[in-house]
């Protein structure tokens, strides 16, 4: 696969896995928790479910660590209090997230930045046979623009299905660059 095609976004063969919903539980319960980074520091982590249903968690920043006009603009666009369950349908081939994470998903340091501040974040790529136990109890579904024509395709009523899954009602689509 070219590099290009490496990092263009697609629904990509997942496992389908039966223990679905445990396997969204612990994702869940990891991105609400903190654990100690080899800094000896307490972090929080965003958490990415794989299309082979692995947990991969990438450490936050500290909020103190983020500038402070960086810091203004992640709490305009999620206000850090109530603390909130942010799901995450984006690009999570594992080769491209190995490759460059931020070619994967643009947006990915806003997720560090939103989960800095308190909010559970948990990213996965939106297959239908996940969508319910990936949206279970979210209160905000961000949707990578680049995954909309392949949520369409593969499951029409994708985001009604979202949404009677989620604790909230709030969907937002996030462009790509």
């Amino acid at each position: 696969m070219t590099e290009k095609g490496l990092f263009t976004p697609r629904m990509p063969e997942v496992d389908v896995r039966p223990e679905i919903g445990a396997i969204f539980s612990r994702a869940q319960a990891a991105a609400a928790g903190t654990h100690v980074g080899k800094d000896g520091v307490e972090h929080r982590q965003v958490i990415i479910v794989t299309p082979g249903r692995l947990l991969i968690a990438k450490d936050c920043p500290l909020a103190g660590d983020i500038p402070t006009e960086q810091l203004a603009l992640l709490r305009e666009l999620v206000p850090p209090q109530p603390c909130v369950n942010i799901a995450v349908i984006a690009y999570t081939y594992l080769d491209a997230l190995k490759t460059d994470i931020r070619r994967a998903i643009p947006f990915f340091d806003f997720l560090l930045g939103f989960s800095a501040l308190g909010h559970a974040v948990w990213v996965f790529e939106g297959h239908m046979s996940a969508l319910t136990a990936g949206c279970r109890d979210a209160d905000l579904l961000l949707v990578d623009s680049g995954m909309l024509p392949a949520l369409e395709a593969n499951n029409p009523d994708w985001r009604d299905q979202a949404l009677q899954a989620m604790r909230g009602d709030t969907v937002k689509l996030i462009a790509r660059p």
